[in-house]
């Protein structure tokens, strides 16, 4: 009977270390997304400041090998989230909790936010942001877009400077 009781108090604590680790890698998710986008503007505000200077293009090939490390640190922090969530699905379900958080399957969660908007009682715009909330856009996927979206314009900045075409 001990035996178990010590089970269960360990299980409970790797959760808890899973659930503080989760929750860390979500942070510094957005403290390294801030720095890079930071970095990034800087980088551009000196860019278009140099115009016809020849570092203008060094700022430029700079800017873009930040873009893509920027992109690489996005789906490197978001690789250890999801570690962490599923650590925390699969030490739900060997304590067999009823409720549920991490290891809850998608018809829950989706019940779950249809049930929050429906008391919020929305119309016009925060109406239609509320049916595009249940197509649960991924937060984290908008950043590495973002990251892309430097990336492309880093290449044309480039390029246009390349061919000479400002």
């Amino acid at each position: 009977m001990g035996k178990q009781s010590g089970d269960s108090v360990s299980k409970f604590e790797v959760y808890k270390i899973a659930l503080d680790t989760r929750n860390m890698e979500i942070e510094l998710f957005w403290k390294r997304s801030n720095y890079f986008l930071v970095l990034n503007t800087a980088v551009a505000a000196g860019f278009f400041l140099k115009a016809g200077d020849s570092h203008q293009l060094l700022l430029g090939f700079f800017g873009l090998v930040v873009a893509i490390l920027w992109l690489f640190v996005n789906i490197g922090g978001k690789f250890w989230q999801s570690r962490w969530e599923r650590r925390l699905h699969l030490t739900e379900e060997s304590l067999n909790l009823t409720n549920k958080l991490f290891s809850s399957d998608w018809g829950e969660i989706n019940n779950d936010v249809k049930e929050s908007i429906r008391f919020s009682d929305h119309s016009g715009i925060r109406k239609l942001f509320d049916m595009i909330l249940l197509k649960k856009p991924s937060v984290s996927f908008m950043m590495e877009l973002l990251s892309i979206t430097f990336i492309v314009l880093w290449l044309s900045l480039i390029t246009m400077e390349i061919l000479n075409l400002r």
